[in-house]
């Protein structure tokens, strides 16, 4: 069955910049896209499209673009981004070149790594069903008019 989504390019995406010495406001955008098969059997050929139509288990892959488009460096930023409704993340697939990954299973209030996020009885494991957010803290800083890229995968429900 297929599920029609309306995706918005500009989405929940939350860019902090810690302990700047001018405020620096960032810009993020979420792209999602499914990556579609064409050619024949013997020579496939795959293509990434705009994630418009949707089936049950299809795989999403999310990128956030977080760009700088002030005239100064942009030190110690931090970006969450919500996991879109009705898809659950896919395990160790959020990456960012330069970047620490945290997740959240309480609407973003507090993040840690996976081996680390505890259900309330303090021993679970939280499984990444529970994924509310994810947390890309960028190493370096993020120079004038330049972009880093954030990418994750989700599997529509």
């Amino acid at each position: 069955m297929k599920f029609l989504v309306l995706v918005t390019c500009l989405m929940t995406a939350v860019a902090t910049v810690v302990d700047a010495t001018e405020a620096v406001e960032l810009r993020t955008q979420l792209v999602a896209e499914v990556r579609e098969t064409g050619g024949t059997a013997e020579r496939p050929t795959f293509r990434m499209v705009p994630a418009t139509k949707l089936a049950q288990g299809q795989v999403i892959y999310y990128t956030v673009r977080i760009t700088n488009p002030t005239p100064v460096f942009a030190n110690k930023v931090q970006v969450s981004q919500l996991i879109p409704a009705n898809t659950t993340y896919l395990v160790g697939s959020a990456a960012g070149p330069g970047a620490d990954v945290e997740f959240s299973i309480d609407g973003g209030q507090t993040f840690a790594r996976p081996e680390d996020l505890k259900l309330s009885d303090g021993v679970t494991r939280a499984p990444p069903a529970r994924y509310t957010h994810i947390r890309w803290r960028l190493r370096n800083p993020l120079a004038p008019g330049a972009t880093a890229l954030a990418r994750f995968r989700a599997t529509f429900n």
